[in-house]
């Protein structure tokens, strides 16, 4: 189909004009993923996460942010926050995953609460997400599930 200028995306599985792809790659060919598809495996990769990961995670946390509660519709409208202690470069192992966060907890809540020194951090609810974070505690309830 690409010769009518149509393409089925791998990650979405829908027909969509060439328009909809990102840059050609080196045979001229457009890459497989339209460009939602392909931000989101960016996004994943960068995590060191899958999408099925990913999509458990906002389940086991109702599908609100880890932090405010706040209903933010998917898992791609939430950010997903890592310890940024945990991995020196520019990709996360996928360990350091903590939860899923809105827009303004991930830049305003905890970027601005680690900042702190250790004994201004006094404030209980953040303490026990970066203590024990959902992902933390979803990954224990998926190996205790799958020993049994």
């Amino acid at each position: 189909m690409v010769e009518r200028g149509i393409l089925q995306c791998l990650g979405c599985g829908e027909d969509k004009p060439l328009s909809d792809y990102s840059a050609l790659n080196a045979s001229g060919t457009p890459r497989p993923y339209c460009k939602p598809c392909n931000a989101e495996r960016v996004r994943l990769g960068h995590y060191n996460v899958t999408k099925e990961f990913v999509d458990l995670l906002l389940r086991f946390q109702q599908e609100v942010c880890a932090l405010c509660a706040a209903a933010n519709g998917d898992s791609k409208t939430l950010h997903i926050d890592h310890d940024h202690g945990c991995c020196p470069g520019r990709r996360s192992c996928g360990d350091c995953v903590r939860g899923l966060v809105c827009a303004n907890c991930n830049a305003y809540g905890l970027a601005w609460y680690e900042a702190l020194p250790a004994e201004l951090r006094t404030f209980d609810p953040l303490n026990d997400y970066i203590a024990e974070p959902p992902a933390r505690r979803l990954r224990a309830e998926l190996a205790a599930f799958s020993v049994e």
